[in-house]
């Protein structure tokens, strides 16, 4: 017998969309931004490499039953969710880095079995998990952009958050 061994943006795409449709919970799945242009400017676009990792992220993303998506206000979160949005006919909501307060309650809302994108930055994503409750995340470093975090959030129990990684771009896994 042959044995195949799943690429890695697969196996997680099939992970995530067994977890995200078989526990009744909210789902939230957070990602920094995609690889940023050599500029340092604060509101810097994607580099061709971010472009190919965010249509990458759709792609892993395409069944996982995505609801809601939220961006900030700096082009590169709304760069990086472009295709997923695209792909599902949804209009990423808007909500300032600076107010992550707005953010953790529009997420807290979400009802069992509904799933949201966040698409957030190095010093917000890890935040974002400790503030739902699913526990302290390591810091991103600078260069790292293949980090996806989804934490599910059960009726009445506790969230707990699980780790991916998606990523091939330009053929060299990061």
């Amino acid at each position: 017998m042959t044995r195949r061994h799943l690429s890695k943006p697969l196996l997680a795409a099939i992970l995530l969309t067994w977890l995200t449709s078989a526990l009744p919970a909210a789902t939230i799945i957070l990602v920094r931004h995609a690889d940023r242009a050599a500029a340092m400017s604060a509101d810097a676009l994607l580099s061709p490499a971010g472009e190919e990792r965010a249509t990458l992220l759709a792609q892993v993303l395409k069944d996982s039953a995505i609801g809601r998506i939220y961006v900030t206000e700096v082009r590169r979160t709304q760069q990086t969710a472009a295709p997923i949005a695209a792909r599902l006919h949804l209009t990423p909501i808007v909500i300032p880095q600076s107010d992550t307060d707005a953010l953790i309650g529009q997420l807290r809302k979400l009802g069992e079995n509904e799933t949201a994108l966040v698409v957030g930055h190095a010093n917000t994503v890890p935040l974002i998990v400790e503030r739902l409750g699913a526990g302290p995340v390591p810091a991103m470093p600078d260069s790292e952009y293949d980090r996806l975090t989804v934490v599910f959030i059960p009726a009445g129990g506790k969230p707990h958050a699980l780790t991916l990684r998606y990523g091939a771009v330009r053929g060299k896994t990061i």
